[in-house]
């Protein structure tokens, strides 16, 4: 016996299983991450072979069984085919589907980054903003959906919100000129104004306008940089498609 549901998402990953199946992570609206199985799917004239293709968003009808969950039908709502037509959306893509991957978890409401992701796909195909700034808002964003924000609101020692012009990545934000001189964090550094507004743009502003502005070349390299060793600091995971995007890049 098998109950059927219907939940609403974008296929992450696809991994192949045995023969003929293969095996998808989707981000799901309703229930979070999920594992599901498709057989049959390998096969090209299989009613399931186009659901079960990396980057298809759209409803999954699934059936839960009581070792696992296998996908039954599907209703494509987008193929993204801006991004499988162009080798650096393939790249950069990949890289935010494995980051969703892996900051995500089974049963959980993750709606957050599911919607992070479809707004992230969608920038892409503008081509309003490059896509080395989209790649560090995206993990920046991703990051304070997890639970790992960077702190640029106050200070981190005395709660202070002005005057903040330092920053720590193992601390895990900024701290005001006030208590600067008292601290002895090996890695505090000196802080941009003008990246400390980048930060809390980013923070704060509403999903739908994320990617809505452009930088500087010096104020993007620092901004670059800060989320850079932030993910360093607390991401303790190698992403393959990261690799493979820093070669590529």
């Amino acid at each position: 016996m098998s109950d059927l549901s219907t939940v609403t998402g974008i296929v992450l990953t696809v991994y192949p299983v045995g023969e003929n199946d293969r095996r998808l992570t989707i981000l799901t609206k309703e229930r979070g991450k999920m594992q599901v199985f498709a057989r049959g799917s390998r096969k090209v004239n299989n009613s399931l072979h186009a659901a079960a293709q990396p980057l298809v968003a759209g409803e999954f009808q699934v059936a839960d069984t009581r070792n696992y969950v296998y996908l039954n039908s599907a209703e494509i709502r987008d193929y993204y085919p801006h991004i499988k037509e162009d080798l650096d959306l393939i790249y950069y893509s990949t890289y935010f589907a494995e980051l969703a991957e892996y900051f995500t978890m089974e049963g959980q409401d993750e709606r957050n980054i599911l919607n992070l992701l479809s707004v992230t796909f969608s920038a892409m195909k503008k081509k309003l903003v490059g896509l080395p700034l989209i790649r560090r808002i995206f993990e920046c964003k991703i990051l304070q959906f997890s639970g790992m924000g960077i702190e640029c609101f106050r200070c981190l020692s005395c709660g202070r919100e002005e005057d903040l012009h330092s920053i720590s990545f193992r601390a895990g934000g900024v701290f005001c000129d006030h208590c600067k001189p008292r601290l002895t964090l090996p890695d505090l550094r000196d802080l941009e104004t003008s990246v400390l507004y980048v930060l809390r743009y980013v923070m704060s502003v509403p999903l739908t306008r994320l990617y809505s502005f452009d930088l500087t070349e010096p104020v993007f390299t620092e901004f670059a940089w800060i989320v850079k060793r932030f993910m360093e600091e607390h991401v303790p995971h190698k992403f393959r498609s990261e690799a493979m995007l820093n070669d590529f890049s």
